[in-house]
């Protein structure tokens, strides 16, 4: 959307008056297409901020696309074919057989092919008086069974469909394709620039065939790489797959690399918009890193989202000696009250406030029962600050019987002590504070680029953990906890209220005998460098995993590019393999798919260039 509305025109110089984008639906299969799909594109456009010259239908042209379907077979361009799906598929190997060897014996072409005009026009008639089932008849042109291009071997521009559309009605058992009517709606529409991904860029040939052959108007065509991003799947496929499986919970899912999934996320407009205008656009093909997103987010969030404590994992934290430190008798009726600034960057954006007593929270991740070095929260006889407030010694950790950290006893420090401590956390009130579901997001995959074969295996386990016991401080509801509403939690990251989350107007205190409804929060990106503790997960730090980078890198420079498919280096079980070792079956034999073999041959190519890099190295 980014393209078609902003950078196409950035990218061609056009002046901003000169600006006009028109929104299409290209609805053409009645079985793929729903209201509820036509509304959710509008409501996705919309909430992009983006504003079409005028929304338009394929279906709104189906009369003219008709008629233009009839003026094809008068000019012998068309023909009614009653071929099978497989016999279709059978001409089109005679093709690429004729193609990899010109000797080779045998006629691509359907034995309807050249059948006289007259038939063809009264056949169609017939078919869209619904004489034909579903699979019976379809019309195709006549463009080039002999052609290197597989998209100029005759497509079909017409089929029989007895499902009624949601947008067009029941007028029509028959429906034009894409590649039909997607060029010609184009010049009817008189678009400059039709813009697509390049695995279309095959298509430029048929395009240009068909409005050739009726005498229409011809748009430029301009062809860009598909954005990939690191760590997900784009494929409209495999997305499905994982919807209607049940490992995301719907289309909206946060994990999912859709608008609403984005959009629940936390991701806005302003961090979408932006990073697709940082990253631009070009012809070669590359995945974008996902910190890149992760970047922008956080410089846009930044300003933008006021700062809240909160604890994931909620522990007892009892303060000995507070009203003695701070010089006032505390309570719960009387708590000392601490000033927090809502922008610590820019203190003159305001401030709020944060009552303590002696009883507080703080996360479980920031106690231990043995100390070390890189450690930076409470652990025995160690000085931690409490953010925005007082210094504190812990005195004791208790535990239960299996070792498990029940409580912290502390004592306070004088306001005016001179210890330091080696850091300070984030705390929130026992006794008034906000109950929330915190649910942290990670990749969807383990690895940056998705393999093709057996890609659910590369599905991140933890790409959803869920802290059902988390608390936020109240200050909270200075702003609103409503819905798509942004806050830093400190030391943690930005989260989104999420759009389904119950609305809760309040805090709750410790002698409340009601249970309040959970604020529910989403991830949407961490600071930097930081990331909330999983229980049971083991620690890395960055430098280990940069050392492991280096490390599996160092290893792959051994690896000649002809071997890197086969064990012991690859277990994808592939069985056939081109003279460069590239595999062309799966472990079952089955042939692999071109758009399968074309991404191994680029993993294939890096390999080969890492290779001979190390090789030249060694000389």
């Amino acid at each position: 959307m980014n393209m078609n509305f902003f950078l196409a025109f950035e990218k061609l110089g056009v002046p901003n008056d000169k600006r006009q984008t028109i929104f299409r639906y290209d609805d053409t299969n009645p079985e793929a297409e729903s209201m509820e799909y036509i509304e959710s594109l509008r409501e996705d456009v919309e909430w992009l901020g983006w504003k079409p010259i005028k929304t338009t239908f394929s279906s709104d042209y189906f009369d003219e696309l008709h008629a233009f379907a009839v003026e094809l077979i008068k000019r012998d361009k068309a023909y009614v074919c009653h071929q099978t799906q497989a016999e279709m598929e059978a001409s089109r190997e005679i093709t690429r057989s004729i193609i990899a060897d010109p000797n080779f014996k045998g006629d691509p072409c359907s034995p309807w092919r050249n059948r006289p005009i007259e038939e063809s026009l009264r056949e169609f008639e017939n078919m869209r008086k619904g004489k034909y089932p579903a699979g019976g008849a379809v019309l195709r042109m006549k463009m080039d069974m002999y052609s290197t291009n597989p998209n100029m071997w005759d497509q079909v521009a017409y089929r029989v469909k007895y499902v009624p559309h949601p947008h067009a009605g029941d007028k029509w058992c028959i429906y034009p394709t894409y590649d039909y009517t997607h060029c010609i709606i184009d010049s009817l529409e008189h678009v400059d620039y039709s813009i697509c991904t390049l695995e279309f860029e095959s298509r430029r040939e048929s395009y240009f065939w068909l409005l050739e052959a009726l005498d229409l108007y011809r748009p430029k065509v301009y062809e860009m790489s598909r954005l990939n991003i690191a760590y997900t799947v784009l494929s409209k496929r495999k997305l499905l797959k994982l919807v209607t499986s049940g490992i995301m919970s719907g289309w909206d899912d946060p994990r999912m690399p859709t608008i609403k999934g984005l959009r629940r996320r936390g991701y806005t407009p302003e961090i979408l918009n932006t990073f697709c205008t940082e990253i631009g656009v070009t012809r070669n093909e590359n995945i974008v890193e996902y910190d890149r997103l992760a970047a922008v987010a956080r410089n846009i969030l930044h300003e933008s989202s006021p700062r809240v404590m909160a604890v994931l994992d909620p522990i007892l934290l009892i303060i000995s000696g507070l009203s003695e430190a701070v010089g006032k008798a505390v309570s719960n009726e009387d708590p000392i009250v601490w000033d927090v600034p809502d922008f610590p960057f820019d203190p003159s954006r305001g401030t709020h406030t944060v009552p303590m007593t002696d009883r507080i929270y703080v996360d479980r991740s920031d106690v231990r029962l043995v100390d070390s070095d890189d450690f930076f929260g409470f652990a025995p006889n160690k000085i931690v600050g409490l953010k925005y407030a007082c210094r504190v010694r812990v005195t004791s950790i208790e535990t239960d019987s299996n070792d498990n950290i029940i409580q912290v006893l502390v004592e306070a420090l004088p306001l005016n002590s001179t210890d330091k401590p080696k850091s300070t956390v984030q705390w929130v009130p026992s006794h008034l504070n906000v109950p929330a579901e915190v649910r942290l997001y990670d990749h969807l995959f383990v690895t940056e680029d998705p393999p093709d074969a057996d890609w659910e295996k590369a599905l991140n386990p933890n790409s959803l953990i869920v802290k059902s016991n988390a608390l936020v401080d109240s200050s909270l509801f200075k702003w609103g906890a409503i819905p798509e509403s942004h806050f830093q939690f400190e030391r943690l990251g930005f989260f989104v209220v999420d759009r389904q989350s119950p609305v809760v107007t309040a805090a709750i205190s410790n002698a409340s005998s009601t249970e309040q409804p959970k604020v529910v929060f989403n991830l949407t990106v961490l600071l930097r460098d930081s990331k909330p503790k999983v229980e049971g997960a083991p620690s890395k730090s960055r430098k280990e995993e940069q050392a492991k980078q280096l490390a599996e890198k160092m290893a792959r420079m051994s690896i000649r590019p002809e071997d890197m498919f086969k064990p012991p280096h690859c277990n994808d079980g592939y069985t056939q393999f081109d003279e460069e070792g590239i595999p062309t079956h799966d472990a079952s034999g089955e042939k692999l798919s071109k758009s399968l073999v074309k991404k191994l041959k680029k993993d294939w190519e890096k390999q080969k260039k890492l290779y001979e890099s190390n090789s030249a190295e060694k000389k």
